[in-house]
């Protein structure tokens, strides 16, 4: 009993402390990305405006999904509970914009194979009109994708006076977990690893034939029939690689601790391994919320024209 209480009082903890900070951090990390990427020398190009759609994302996510975790797991506050609009709304907006992130950033991985790409047909597709045609499809199609979040989630007494928002129970709630696994947990990250090694791979054989770029203008040249990658675009590529990883590394626990309740839904469990479970489940989870707080800093550590970018707006705001 003592180790049970323990481990709840764990659970509760890591979101009454650590969620707010990942809610201050992210905000920060977000607005920083758009003051960087929206700046004249990169909003111009086509990853950037996807970046831009990200950090928006982000930012949205933050305050209808993570708060809204945040709330009942560290302070047992659940306004969802008590409307059923909004516990139909918030499952919406966090399936949608889940799927926006996801769908963005696969974007920008193709944007960059693109633009590393020997065949001038293809580079030449890597344009702001295309991005921007293909950011609002994007997000029209997950939106329509996904009314059926506002049909299928409901209020639910889980015990006496106890209710939780979630979703309708039986087919719809085993057809949300397979399609969560598919949908959010394999197929993006499959996605962008694939154009992640064909960005590196194009990036390599462009560095073999042409050496280093130095110039530091935004875009591509070519110099006697041959393609080079200027400097700002190496950089937005460092920056779509290191998103790729850890998008990874904080997504990715979450698909493997889906594959492991299916397998072992059936199994008999004490009540101490359903309690410890649960413990992972919340640590997974707010690892999960991690990679959505973190962009700014992890484009501080890999790209030197971010620092740079960020430096400007620090000093130009102290001397304003």
């Amino acid at each position: 009993m003592a180790s049970s209480t323990l481990i709840y009082e764990i659970e509760k903890d890591l979101f009454r402390y650590g969620g707010p900070i990942l809610i201050v951090i992210g905000s920060i990390s977000c607005i920083l990305n758009l003051m960087v990427f929206m700046k004249d020398g990169l909003r111009k190009n086509p990853c950037s405006v996807c970046f831009i759609a990200i950090n928006m994302t982000n930012f949205a996510y933050i305050y209808l999904g993570l708060l809204f975790v945040v709330l009942p797991s560290g302070y047992g506050i659940d306004p969802s509970t008590n409307n059923i609009d909004f516990c139909r709304f918030r499952y919406y907006a966090d399936t949608i914009l889940t799927c926006w992130e996801s769908s963005y950033l696969i974007l920008a991985s193709i944007d960059r194979t693109m633009i590393t790409s020997r065949n001038a047909n293809t580079r030449q597709r890597s344009t702001r009109r295309l991005i921007f045609i293909c950011i609002i499809s994007i997000a029209i199609f997950w939106a329509l994708f996904h009314i059926h979040a506002l049909i299928f989630a409901q209020i639910l007494e889980e015990g006496p006076n106890y209710f939780v928002c979630y979703y309708q129970p039986g087919a719809y709630t085993t057809f949300i977990t397979y399609y969560s696994l598919f949908i959010n947990g394999l197929i993006p990250p499959f996605l962008m690893i694939l154009f992640g090694i064909q960005t590196v791979k194009n990036a390599r054989q462009l560095g073999r034939n042409t050496g280093p770029a130095k110039s530091s203008n935004v875009g591509s040249v070519s110099v006697g029939g041959t393609h080079i990658v200027q400097s700002k675009d190496q950089q937005l590529i460092r920056i779509v690689l290191a998103d790729i990883i850890t998008y990874i590394i904080c997504k990715c626990p979450v698909t493997l601790f889906l594959i492991y309740q299916q397998i072992t839904q059936y199994q008999m469990k004490s009540a101490q391994q359903e309690i410890i479970e649960q413990l992972v489940a919340q640590i997974i989870y707010f690892v999960f919320f991690m990679e959505t707080s973190i962009g700014c800093y992890t484009n501080l550590l890999v790209s030197k024209t971010f620092r740079r970018e960020i430096k400007r707006i620090f000093i130009r705001n102290h001397d304003g």
